[in-house]
């Protein structure tokens, strides 16, 4: 096959990618496979196909062929620590990835860090989410896994940093907003949460999440009403969620109105009769821990 017929060949396998054609583009790589079974980059480009189809068997089994044909190839082992990874196996994929960790690869440092993140190892997850981001500073998604990641270390004010520069990096992403408003409400500022959650709301008036984080700080700044008023408007909208319910009960509390408390929360056991919030706030109304109405 001449060097022509290949470039053609090639080009239909990536518009056939580019189209989500799996099947045409795995009929062409492994044509080119046959043909020139010396070019591993054709194992490659296949192990990825069947990778994106879900196939992680054949794609695992294709890329140690390639392995055969250049053992230390970074975008093979790469591959390999990625469908390792996808099918669970996160020893193997480890054992794959760190034999690139010396080579300043963005994605294999964010690779690795998910796979810490998975293991509960935090700390190394913080330290490979910062190499990727110190080798790729615009690497949004290495921005927001440093934030969650120093935000469930308890390290509010650097949580708060990565999350400042994800949210640059990826502006008007309501996860990522959500989040950095998750993380200044850790640190205390509750007034920047609210700002970040009113952005959000505005952008997305539908977004509960937001709403209900937003009512949250409205009640650590004591700013009640305002608070009151977001939760009702969210009873609006049907079905009525029990955390709305709930919130409003635990406001009726701090106005010293039980009567309407226990409404809220009865209201949020109907909603969700497994609610163990609600079940524990009605031990306060009734008698031995009786919930029947």
């Amino acid at each position: 096959m001449n060097e022509h017929r290949i470039t053609q060949l090639l080009d239909e396998a990536v518009y056939y990618e580019n189209h989500r054609m799996w099947l045409h583009a795995i009929q062409i790589y492994q044509r080119l496979i046959h043909e020139v079974p010396e070019e591993w980059n054709y194992r490659v480009r296949l192990g990825t196909v069947y990778l994106e189809m879900g196939n992680l068997q054949a794609a695992e089994q294709v890329l140690l062929q390639a392995l055969r044909y250049d053992a230390e190839n970074p975008e093979v082992l790469y591959a390999l620590g990625l469908a390792c990874y996808q099918s669970g196996d996160l020893d193997r994929a480890l054992f794959y990835l760190q034999q690139l960790a010396g080579k300043g690869i963005p994605k294999v440092h964010y690779s690795l860090g998910l796979i810490f993140w998975r293991r509960s190892d935090f700390e190394s997850a913080e330290r490979h989410f910062r190499m990727a981001l110190d080798f790729q500073p615009d690497h949004a998604d290495a921005a927001l896994a440093l934030g969650e990641t120093c935000l469930r270390l308890g390290k509010t004010k650097t949580a708060v940093d990565a999350l400042r520069r994800a949210s640059m990096l990826s502006p008007g992403d309501d996860a990522v907003e959500q989040t950095l408003g998750q993380a200044l409400a850790a640190d205390g500022q509750w007034n920047s949460a609210t700002v970040e959650f009113q952005r959000i709301l505005t952008r997305s008036p539908e977004n509960d999440d937001a709403l209900h984080a937003l009512a949250g700080a409205y009640v650590a700044l004591k700013r009640f009403d305002e608070a009151e008023q977001l939760l009702k408007q969210a009873l609006l909208r049907p079905p009525k969620q029990a955390r709305t319910l709930i919130l409003l009960g635990r406001l009726a509390l701090v106005k010293s109105n039980r009567g309407r408390a226990e409404s809220y929360f009865r209201d949020a056991l109907d909603a969700d009769p497994e609610n163990e919030e609600a079940l524990e706030q009605l031990r306060y109304f009734t008698p031995n821990g009786n919930h029947s109405s």
